[in-house]
């Protein structure tokens, strides 16, 4: 197996995006592109805390498994504000 080096570039239009990497189906890295999108600027904490800080959410520990614990079902539940907060505010000590 021979690694090569995957190219990086800051912009670049459909078309070339097209020709250059999709056809040939060779990998690139778009560095910014995400910051153009609506997403990019909308998207934050105060955000989905208004859009859906109401709605319960389960809250799953990383434990593992072993065949006397279930593995589907939440350990605790909260609301996605409140998780947002747990979140935002670091690791638990």
């Amino acid at each position: 197996m021979q690694l090569q080096t995957v190219p990086v570039v800051n912009d670049i239009t459909p078309a070339d995006f097209k020709r250059l990497y999709y056809h040939p189906q060779q990998p690139v890295v778009i560095k910014n592109m995400a910051k153009a999108w609506p997403a990019y600027h909308k998207w934050n904490w105060s955000y989905f805390k208004t859009l859906v800080g109401d709605k319960e959410v389960g809250i799953y520990n990383n434990t593992k498994s072993d065949a006397y614990t279930p593995i589907n079902k939440a350990d605790d539940y909260t609301t996605f504000g409140n998780y947002i907060d747990m979140v935002s505010a670091g690791p638990a000590s």
